[in-house]
Order: C-alpha cells, then structure tokens, then sequence
C-alpha cells in the first residue's frame, strides 16, 4: 500500500468516524433523552473502563488467564478496596499503582 493510499484512508475513516459521533451530538444536542436511555447512559462509562480493566488484568497474549498468580489482580483489588472505602479517585489510581509495582518485587 502506497503512503498516497494510506493517508487517503486515514483521513477517509477519521471523517467517516467525526461524522458518525457528531451526529450522535447534533441530534441528542437540544433533545431531552427518555428516562430508560438516561438511565442506561449513566453505566457507558463504569462499562467502557470496566472492559478495559478486565482486559489488561486476565489477557495474557491470545488467552484468558484467570490466575492470581501475577501482581495485577491482587494490585486492582486493592486499588478496588481504596475505591470503595475512600470514594477518592487519586488515592485509588495511587495506591493501585504503589502496590502493583510493590507487588512486582515479590511476584
């Protein structure tokens, strides 16, 4: 593929995708959304971040590793810990963080 080519569809999908998501805004702007969709609108987010988590915790390569043997699982139930008794994102992203590579040394 020449780089004439690839640029072309670079700028192709990122219209493609600015347009996709604008529209979305640009109807929903000055509309109120039924009570059904504002309510599943409030778990989009906990959802998006809950899947990226999961992925980074138990995919290793091309498997799901359920295991409990590497640094990463015990570092997010602790961070998970910090998150619901203090409510503070900061003290639970730094906490998360200060145990997982503490957890490094011993794994």
């Amino acid at each position: 593929m020449s780089t004439a080519v690839l640029i072309l569809l670079l700028a192709v999908v990122g219209g493609a995708t600015y347009l996709f998501r604008y529209s979305m805004i640009g109807i929903f702007a000055n509309r109120n959304l039924p009570a059904w969709l504002r309510k599943l609108c409030r778990y989009i987010a906990p959802a998006s971040f809950a899947a990226l988590t999961a992925n980074a915790l138990f995919v290793h390569g091309d498997k799901v590793a359920l295991s409990l043997d590497a640094p990463k699982p015990w570092a997010a139930l602790i961070a998970v810990i910090v998150a619901w008794r203090t409510g503070n994102v900061c003290a639970t992203i730094g906490v998360g963080m200060a145990a997982l590579y503490l957890l490094k040394l011993f794994f």
